[in-house]
């Protein structure tokens, strides 16, 4: 018979698994198969060539209270030279050490089936399970979707900026690529405080306008106000969303400005990222390579870098390879993971449909890492896997995961901005 008991054990032991694998495959950030075992070998003649993925372990990291502490190396000693036969011998040094620090972040996703289904589940628990399998398989995506969106942001939670002034229920925006049609939105200004529209649904989308259409009254926005994911029950007075909750993504992290992890290159000049402005070009190997060799001057390590771009800056660099015809099976390849790129001075160029439009990001994965003190798992604190709704016939699962995306070194990291790209 289907129970609440035996469907919370069978979430527990026969869903929590697949969950993880598919929240952590098929989107570029989140892959976090760091398998080397076999890189290069005659089993895997690609391998030099994989896409290794993000760390995705916090392993050898400390936690206090709900922050990650790393100790950074900042300086190298200095007690060295070269002296004549006699002379004095340098003074003694050594290396100098800080430590980067952030808070993690916390991820819900949520579900509910109602008391009838489960009823009418007695006499057929695999149709229990198959009604079971669509919520889960339908949560797990979103979360997927937007876990990656995050990854590409700023820790804002911002999905877009309002990009005219209008009183309408259609606007501009800066970029639609985070949004499909039955997103649940709030508008907030730029303060974060005045909500202009709150738990409103993207009725519809122009990609080519970069507009969008919202339902409800009509707000008066500005340029500049921030849309937000929110939740059905958000209000201006209690507003439930994404706000300033997100974890730091690659505008945080790959940078040449701004503090991160406590660190501001102002002052510490060996926490900033290589920074190229194609100014509205086309990005080329000549933009290319000063990406890869800002990077390995800065650092020293661009051996193991990826890059990662838009389908419409691809194309562009895609045609200019076969207009010179350099463009041959050679330079594209499948990498582990089910990811096809072409290849730059044997650097892969993959394609994210979340990465901001008229970027390159030149990513050494080796130095970015997830921290975390939970993997995706349900919450049963109390025993129970399903929870009944208070005067409601329905039960709610809850997965959660408390993390944070972050680098060991934003110097071995680069990006470049404001490429020619397709209008999204």
């Amino acid at each position: 018979m289907a129970t609440l008991s035996t469907f919370s054990a069978a979430m527990k032991t026969k869903f929590i698994g697949p969950i993880r694998d598919q929240l952590n495959s098929n989107k570029i950030l989140l892959f976090g198969l760091r398998d080397k075992q076999d890189e290069g070998s005659s089993s895997d003649p690609q391998g030099a060539r994989a896409w290794k993925g993000i760390q995705s372990l916090a392993e050898g990291i400390d936690f206090v209270g709900n922050e990650f502490r790393i100790p950074l190396r900042t300086t190298r000693n200095q007690g060295i030279g070269s002296r004549n036969e006699n002379e004095t011998l340098p003074a003694p040094g050594n290396e100098g050490y800080t430590y980067i620090t952030e808070p993690l972040k916390y991820h819900y996703g949520l579900f509910n089936i109602t008391g009838q289904l489960i009823k009418a589940s007695e006499s057929n628990e695999g149709a229990f399970k198959r009604a079971l399998s669509v919520e889960m398989n339908g949560v797990t995506d979103s979360l997927k979707r937007k876990m990656n969106i995050d990854a590409y942001g700023n820790a804002s939670g911002n999905l877009t900026l309002v990009r005219t002034n209008a009183t309408a229920v259609t606007f501009d925006v800066d970029s639609t690529i985070n949004f499909q049609v039955g997103e649940i939105v709030d508008i907030v200004d730029t303060t974060g405080v005045t909500y202009k529209a709150n738990a409103r649904t993207v009725t519809a989308l122009s990609r080519a306008s970069r507009t969008l259409t919202i339902s409800g009254a009509a707000p008066t926005v500005v340029v500049g106000d921030r849309i937000v994911r929110a939740s059905s029950d958000s209000t201006s007075g209690s507003p439930n969303n994404d706000l300033n909750k997100t974890i730091n993504g690659l505008e945080n992290i790959v940078d040449s400005t701004g503090t991160l992890h406590g660190l501001d290159p102002s002052s510490a000049t060996y926490w900033a990222s290589t920074e190229i402005d194609a100014s509205s070009g086309v990005v080329g190997d000549d933009l290319l390579r000063q990406l890869v060799d800002g990077i390995g001057f800065e650092s020293g390590d661009d051996e193991e870098l990826v890059l990662i771009t838009t389908r419409g800056v691809r194309k562009r660099y895609a045609n200019q390879l076969t207009q010179f015809k350099r463009f041959n099976d050679a330079q594209s390849v499948k990498l582990r993971g089910g990811f096809t790129a072409i290849m730059f001075d044997d650097k892969p160029m993959v394609i994210d449909d979340q990465c901001p439009t008229g970027r390159v990001y030149g990513l050494n994965t080796d130095q970015l890492f997830w921290s975390q003190n939970s993997d995706w798992e349900w919450m049963d604190m109390d025993g129970e896997t399903l929870k009944w709704e208070s005067r409601l016939d329905r039960y709610v699962g809850i997965l959660f995961k408390y993390c944070n995306l972050g680098t060991f070194a934003r110097n071995r990291h680069g990006k470049i901005v404001s490429a020619a790209d397709d209008t999204k």
